[in-house]
């Protein structure tokens, strides 16, 4: 009896002990025995001096216990935070409207360690330059659902919505999609750099497996402002196979398929158009995108054609650069239309740079039927006159939040 007694009393002061921490924590820090002090600094890309740092927000993100901190950079880029020891990336963006094109900065370093031993850190961030995309990812469903009839996961109704979010007509022809390396983001250490021939680093994105692109020649293939373009990677009616999937073999939906290259794949209903798969790895019979934390991107060739494309963008993996079946087509970063990064946890490693995406958006797992959904921008929205605009800053953890429930699936 007296050991069950003494047992319920340290798990109660266990618990009380971690409240305490976790209070302690939400306030502003003043005692330096359990906080440390970070001096950021704010750097703009050369060339865009004109655009200031003042009021942009820093955010300290402690990566294993979650919680957050949110300074103010002023004039000259300068913020300091003191915050509780832990682990830390720091973020920081802000975009600028000007003769209808939005210019966004962000930038992120992670794996910042503050502890009673270095107490104190000097953090300098180099911002990156981008664009607001035309034409932006709104919806990525890949973590799949539960089978009803089985209680099995169901996994083959991917799928993916474009969006044009802009007030002008765009066109799908020729704009590119596929999956960065690693198929799933690595839960330690770091990923593969790759570099080019005089050994710099390549600013971009690795597209991994295959390519596939949107078959037209100019304006085959228009899509209006605020219109969408489902993509799936099965183009069937998955409700008949389980009911709370959705139904992919509409007519003018697109699909990943090629009855070459993708012959395991489910030969798509009438009126859906296959994408055409252009470049591909390995004898695998189907085309992979993970169900756990994929990263997921639109590109353009630069205005080459294909064959010159792959010619120039064909990168052995560093990893395994003997190994042509893990080889790359590594888009150059300005030909990166959108992107968006999804992760199992917090301390997962991202696959993209900054100016493809300065975040990510984490699921609580698949086979529960979630998707990643664009957050909506109230003010843009309003100022387009009730066409929906979505939020776009370049960085997943502020534009994307999760939904229970698949947007198609409660269509």
């Amino acid at each position: 009896m007296k050991i069950k007694n003494l047992l319920y009393t340290a798990i109660a002061s266990l618990i009380l002990f971690s409240s305490c921490i976790q209070e302690l924590r939400k306030d502003d820090f003043k005692d330096e025995a359990i906080s440390g002090l970070v001096k950021i600094q704010l750097k703009m890309p050369q060339g865009y001096e004109q655009f200031s740092t003042e009021g942009m927000k820093i955010l300290l993100l402690d990566n294993t216990s979650g919680l957050e901190y949110t300074v103010i950079a002023d004039a000259n880029g300068y913020a300091e935070a003191r915050v509780a020891f832990g682990t830390y990336s720091i973020s920081s963006e802000s975009k600028y409207t000007e003769n209808k094109t939005i210019s966004i900065f962000n930038g992120m370093q992670s794996g910042l360690r503050l502890t009673p031993e270095e107490n104190t850190a000097n953090v300098s961030i180099d911002l990156k330059y981008s664009k607001s995309s035309q034409i932006i990812i709104k919806e990525f469903y890949y973590g799949g659902c539960q089978n009803i009839s089985t209680g099995k996961n169901y996994a083959k109704d991917v799928y993916v919505i474009l969006y044009n979010n802009s007030e002008e007509v765009a066109y799908l022809d020729s704009l590119c999609i596929g999956v960065a390396y690693p198929w799933n983001a690595p839960t330690t250490g770091k990923i593969p750099e790759f570099t080019d021939v005089n050994g710099n680093l390549m600013p971009g994105a690795p597209n991994s497996g295959m390519g596939w692109m949107f078959d037209g020649t100019g304006k085959d293939l228009p899509l209006q402002p605020g219109e969408d373009a489902v993509i799936s990677l099965n183009a069937i009616d998955h409700t008949k196979i389980t009911a709370n999937s959705v139904n992919l073999g509409k007519q003018g939906y697109f699909t990943f398929y090629d009855p070459v290259l993708t012959p395991q794949h489910s030969t798509p209903e009438a009126g859906v158009i296959p994408l055409k798969g252009f470049w591909k790895t390995g004898p695998s019979k189907s085309y992979v995108i993970s169900n756990l934390s994929p990263a997921l991107f639109i590109y353009t060739t630069g205005g080459r054609d294909i064959e010159e494309f792959i010619a120039q963008t064909y990168t052995p993996n560093p990893k395994n650069p003997s190994q042509a079946l893990s080889a790359c087509l590594f888009v150059e970063k300005d030909n990166v239309v959108d992107g968006v990064e999804c992760f199992r946890n917090n301390n997962d490693t991202k696959r993209f740079i900054p100016e493809i995406d300065n975040g990510f958006i984490r699921t609580p797992g698949n086979g529960q039927g979630y998707s990643v959904h664009r957050k909506i921008d109230e003010e843009a929205t309003a100022a387009a006159g009730g066409r929906i605009v979505y939020q776009d800053t370049n960085n997943s953890s502020n534009d994307f939040y999760v939904r229970d429930k698949a947007s198609l699936t409660e269509n």
